[in-house]
């Protein structure tokens, strides 16, 4: 900062901070507006794994595909991480199967359906 001596120089001093200061809090508020523009799908995110999270009573098939997903998680895919890595992940593998297999029931039946229909027309044609 410069030395000021006189009135003018104090005035057109005061003129300049007070012109930094606005262009300072527009800066500002630029940049809580970007930031905000960043988190947006943050804020999506958990407000899908909120929905996702909440379990249902999922029946046989969600819970075996969920339990299944657990033991690949946990002994395959994290088999060196640490206790709560390995304690946390798989638990939300496992919620997030078996909510997806409750919310997909009626596929997944149907492709069951043909597979079984597929098979059981090859034993027939190779018997």
């Amino acid at each position: 900062m410069r030395k000021i001596n006189t009135l003018s120089e104090l005035k057109s001093e005061q003129k300049k901070l007070h012109f930094r200061k606005i262009f300072l809090e527009s800066e500002i508020k630029n940049d809580l507006e970007l930031i905000k523009a960043d988190l947006e799908p943050l804020k999506l995110l958990t407000k899908s794994a909120g929905k996702i999270l909440v379990s249902k009573d999922n029946g046989i098939l969600g819970n075996s595909l969920g339990y299944i997903a657990d033991i690949l998680t946990k002994n395959i895919l994290l088999k060196n991480s640490g206790f709560v890595t390995r304690l946390i992940v798989p638990y939300l593998v496992k919620l997030s199967t078996s909510n997806i297999v409750e919310n997909n029931k009626s596929k997944i039946a149907e492709w069951a359906g043909r597979q079984i229909s597929k098979l059981s027309k090859n034993k027939t044609a190779k018997i």
